[in-house]
């Protein structure tokens, strides 16, 4: 029967192998070479001391040395050591390398053990750089020793404890809730930012668990934008988050839940961040490129409002999938690639404009990959096939359903912004803005010109932080990861600039990378200047690298190593951002929490839906939380806030929904007035009609504002309001008269007449 070889000796088998090729320097560097990843410190010295061209010393060679318990004989060799002709590594023979200086040492320890946080780990290394022998231990030897060769690609990444993540979790959250402590001082009726599109998240924070509770299509909403009404997928949903969230809304409430979601953003950011960063640099230096990425301009800025924007930690673990499956290539390659295509969806789900963001920068970073690694590329995307077609699979089996229903399902009318307004300035890479601490007036001034606004201008980096990344790049030029997160950061803020030129406000002729991706269909939906997103990732990944290979290299004096660390804190200072963050006030209105706002029970209301309220002014997003509050007992024609192509937003403009907005004089009540309103009201199914109240956070409507449109519609329907109790009063017309009678003027009356 046969006996198969015991683990032990398997292992031996295979590495005496492995390396019985001769073990010459030029070999061993070009191992280290091949590779991105961070190697062990004994073996960095030993390149660096054999320079960067070692091909061409051919002083480096293979001797012998006794094996342990064997007096040397004269010279290098033992007395049964090689003999002229035999080559290196044959029976007898102890490997070893002659380093500079021609110091004879053994090559290798008897045991290498696997990389951990600080490289390989074994015995105390000698002067050289090269580990000394390990001790013999009683057990079987191979018949031919092997080399010290690097550790494998797969042993040289590092990883974090449990303590460590939850100790950077406790960080970032902690300076989240600094940074927006004014709407955590009343979470339940504050919002963190201003108002205006928090508006927007706080309807969908709502929507999702009500359109599930009440078996509801969540992909499209005719409760807006009635009665066209509106595509989810065409709008920052956050359908995902929504979903996840929907206990504490169902509790507390979609502001409580908005803020929650906000408030995690920042701090998932670093967190995963760290994590990515941690496979290639040191505690201290990860946590600094985590801090870049998680609270930079672009987060500060974007937390004004845009919830989806902000949730972009997706990056990182992207990131560290495709290294595991393009790179390293440890483990199951199908299982890497399930979980990347799930990770897609759950962008998908979460901010799609993110995933295009994503998928354009990882095309950048990949074709730096492929230039820099261009001798492994046909071996690499060899083996790591599984995995990106099983990636590729899930990410369009699972979205597959949702982008039919926005490409293909109702409503699928656009409505993106100016593509050549919200755009990365160039000066906005150096001069700061409003949002952080340390901006003087100077720069404000200049800031000020930037096209687009506050919210969309979040490319500052600062000059310290360039200073260092420039280092960076320098210092770590000889890895290929460096130049994967340079071209990262590069390609991005490129892309962040638009389709021309803009300095200092100026929109000059001078074509950018972004204008052939316009050109492209869909993704003239994207704002450019958002690509600062994965722009400050790149500046946070180099971050993380530049301190690792200032730390690591041996040739630097002490004292030299602190000015790169000074630089960095020097940037991390200047991208502090203000202290009194916004936080707007989103009380609760009786006039809706009440259900005062409600129709009565028996209203005409359309199939299968509520009844359909004019709010009033059309154009206050605030409508939006407010039919929220009001656990959608009414279904309004206005979707201000929305993506659609209801003809309240989309449409001509039109006498009805022009009532009351702002700069906009109301009408004179003529029988022409009377007839278009009339026919508007009609064509919608109106059932009831509400002036919404005076808004603390709205200045624009005003109580004198709201008494004139509450007079004018007295006029056009000759009937009194309903007052709404509390603080916040809205007044509502809940039965109205027949449309002809508005039409005809039969009803109502204007001051002078009879």
């Amino acid at each position: 029967m046969d006996h198969q070889p015991s683990t032990r000796r398997a292992r031996w088998r295979d590495r005496g192998r492995h390396f019985a090729r001769p073990a010459r320097a030029d070999v061993l560097a070009e191992d280290l070479a091949a590779g991105d990843d961070p190697v062990p410190a004994e073996l960095d010295d030993l390149v660096e001391a054999w320079g960067p061209d070692v091909r061409a010393r051919e002083a480096s060679q293979v001797v012998a040395s006794p094996p342990p318990g064997r007096a040397p004989a004269s010279g290098t060799a033992g007395a049964n050591g090689p003999k002229a002709g035999d080559a290196p590594g044959a029976v007898g023979a102890e490997p070893a390398v002659v380093g500079p200086g021609g110091a004879v040492r053994t090559a290798v320890p008897e045991v290498a053990e696997e990389a951990g946080e600080e490289g390989v780990q074994g015995s105390d290394p000698q002067p050289g750089g090269l580990p000394a022998p390990a001790v013999a231990r009683a057990r079987p030897r191979p018949l031919v020793r092997p080399v010290r060769a690097p550790a494998p690609r797969h042993s040289t990444r590092r990883r974090c404890t449990s303590w460590e993540l939850a100790g950077v979790a406790l960080i970032g959250l902690g300076c989240a809730l600094a940074l927006f402590h004014q709407a955590w001082q009343h979470p339940f009726s504050s919002q963190v930012g201003a108002n205006g599109d928090a508006e927007e998240y706080s309807w969908f924070f709502s929507w999702v668990p009500f359109a599930i509770g009440h078996g509801l299509n969540p992909l499209v909403s005719h409760y807006v934008g009635y009665p066209n009404g509106v595509n989810m997928m065409w709008n920052t949903s956050v359908l995902l988050p929504a979903f996840l969230l929907s206990p504490l809304t169902l509790i507390w409430g979609a502001a409580f839940s908005y803020n929650v979601a906000l408030t995690l953003a920042p701090a998932l950011n670093v967190l995963f961040g760290y994590w990515a960063f941690r496979r290639w640099a040191g505690r201290l230096p990860a946590l600094a490129g985590a801090l870049v990425f998680g609270f930079s301009p672009y987060m500060v800025s974007q937390s004004v409002g845009h919830l989806a924007q902000t949730l972009i930690f997706s990056a990182p673990l992207m990131m560290v999938l495709a290294d595991r499956l393009l790179v390293v290539q440890r483990g199951r390659a199908w299982l890497d690639g399930l979980l990347l295509g799930l990770l897609a969806w759950a962008q998908l789900l979460t901010g799609e404009e993110v995933l295009a963001m994503e998928a354009v920068t990882a095309l950048v970073a990949l074709a730096v990959l492929c230039l820099v690694g261009r001798a492994q590329v046909r071996d690499h995307l060899r083996r790591a096939r599984t995995g990106i077609v099983v990636a590729a699979g899930v990410a369009v089996v699972l979205s597959a359903p949702f982008l039919a229903y926005q490409y293909l399902g109702p409503d699928r009318v656009q409505n993106p912004h100016p593509g050549n307004a919200y755009v990365s300035d160039l000066l906005n890479f150096v001069v700061p803005t409003n949002i952080t601490k340390l901006a003087p007036p100077s720069a404000l001034a200049v800031s000020s010109h930037f096209t687009g606004n506050g919210s969309e201008q979040g490319a500052y980096i600062g000059l310290p932080l360039l200073a260092f990344i420039v280092l960076a790049v320098v210092v770590g030029r000889r890895r290929r990861v460096t130049w994967v997160a340079a071209g990262t950061a590069v390609g991005a803020a490129l892309l962040s600039m638009g389709p021309t030129l803009h300095v200092d406000g100026h929109v000059t002729k001078f074509p950018l990378p972004d204008k052939a991706l316009q050109a492209l269909p869909v993704f003239h939906n994207l704002l450019p200047d958002r690509f600062a997103a994965m722009m400050t990732f790149g500046v946070g990944w180099l971050v993380a690298l530049g301190l690792e290979a200032v730390g690591r290299a041996h040739r630097w004096p002490t004292g030299a190593k602190v000015v790169p660390w000074l630089a960095v804190c020097t940037g991390l200072a200047a991208l502090f951002p203000i202290t009194n963050y916004p936080a707007a006030a989103s009380p609760l209105y009786a006039a809706f929490d009440t259900g005062f706002s409600c129709p009565p029970r028996g209203t005409p209301a359309p199939s299968g839906l509520p009844p359909v309220v004019l709010m009033l002014p059309a154009d206050n997003e605030l409508a939006l939380r407010w039919q929220a509050e009001a656990h959608f007992c009414f279904v309004m024609p206005s979707d201000k806030g929305m993506t659609g192509s209801s003809r309240a937003t989309s449409g001509p403009p039109t006498a009805l929904f022009n009532l009351g907005n702002n700069n906009v004089a109301l009408p004179p009540l003529t029988l022409a007035t009377r007839h278009a309103v009339a026919s508007q009201m009609q064509s919608l199914g109106v059932s009831e009609l509400v002036v919404a109240p005076e808004a603390p956070a709205v200045p624009t409507w005003t109580p004198d504002g709201q008494a004139k449109l509450v007079v004018w519609v007295e006029w056009l329907l000759g009937q009194a309001p309903l007052q709404s109790p509390g603080p916040y009063i809205s007044y509502s017309w809940k039965h109205l008269p027949s449309f002809a009678d508005i039409a005809s003027g039969h009803v109502g009356t204007v001051p002078g007449e009879a």
